[in-house]
Order: structure tokens, then sequence, then C-alpha cells
């Protein structure tokens, strides 16, 4: 159900935007995991959808405050919707079994709040470590030259579809 929540509401906020609408039910489906055992139906469509418009929301304030080139919407649908995913988590299965043992400690906002800081700074850190090493020694971006001319041809210099093929190529019949 959160990934028909997302998929509805990428659709709504985005007004109908193939790329939203479609990244948006991944979005909704990352917002729900944590407590995808727990949740009613219902709950997680609601969930799902609330997380959609936040990460459509965050998608370009991230890009227009930090400058960061985030073509295919990665940071916020995985990055900062994971978090609200945790947090969320946290709000609504308040007081459940972290685990299935005898006297296991409970999940709890607190903990939730804890946990995605710290696996924010487990990510981003030697993530921008790993960036600032590349760009340093010119590896981070594509060079100019490739931009204009396309990565498609760029990278994979083959043809898509095989109309070049000389006539003695043709299987024999």
């Amino acid at each position: 159900m959160s990934l028909s929540g997302g998929l509805l509401a990428g659709y709504w906020i985005a007004k109908g935007d193939p790329f939203w609408t479609y990244s948006s039910g991944l979005a909704g489906i990352i917002c729900a995991s944590a407590g995808n055992d727990l949740y009613h139906p219902i709950q997680a469509m609601i969930i799902g959808m609330i997380g959609v418009v936040i990460s459509y929301k965050l998608h370009y304030w991230v890009e227009r405050k930090f400058k960061i080139d985030d073509a295919v919407g990665a940071v916020t649908v995985h990055g900062t919707i994971g978090v609200y995913g945790m947090v969320v988590f946290g709000i609504f299965a308040q007081g459940y079994p972290a685990l299935f043992i005898e006297n296991a400690p409970t999940v709890s906002i607190l903990g939730q709040l804890v946990g995605a800081i710290v696996t924010s700074l487990c990510g981003f850190i030697p993530g921008y470590l790993l960036s600032l090493g590349l760009s340093g020694i010119g590896m981070l971006r594509t060079p100019e030259a490739a931009e204009i001319a396309g990565l498609d041809p760029t990278k994979v210099p083959a043809q898509a579809f095989p109309e070049g093929i000389p006539e003695s190529a043709q299987p024999a019949e």
C-alpha cells in the first residue's frame, strides 16, 4: 500500500510528471519499509503519501540550497525519506519490542532519531570524502566534451538499431 500511496501522491504533487510519479512509488516504499510488518495497510499508504510530498519538495530545495546535481532524486528518495521513515517508525511503533527475545528493549522515538543520525553520518562522511578525493584528481565529473556529445555514444559506442549491418551479415534462409 505504501507503493500505491507513493504513486498517487507523486502523480498529484508532480502534476503527472512521469519521472516523479515512478520515483515517488519508490519513495513510498522506502517510507514504510522500517515498519512493514507492523503498519496497517492504510497507515502505510498515508505514511508513503506524506513522505512523497516531503521528498518532492526537498528535492528542489536541496538542489537550490546545496547546489547538488541530483538528476535522479537519489538524495531525497533514499536519504531524506529513509530518515523520515525511521523517525515515523519510532512514532508509530513506540513500545513494540525491538527484538524477538526475552526482555528485549522496545522501539522508541529517541532510539530511532539516534539511529537516523548515525546512519546518515555513516553514509554522508565517507561519501563526501570519496567525492572530494575524486574531485581533487579530476575524476568526479564527466569531461565537458563527453557531456556535449552525450554519454551514450561516449560510453557505449554501439548503435541501438542494426540498420548499418551489411547485406552479407543477414541470416541465411
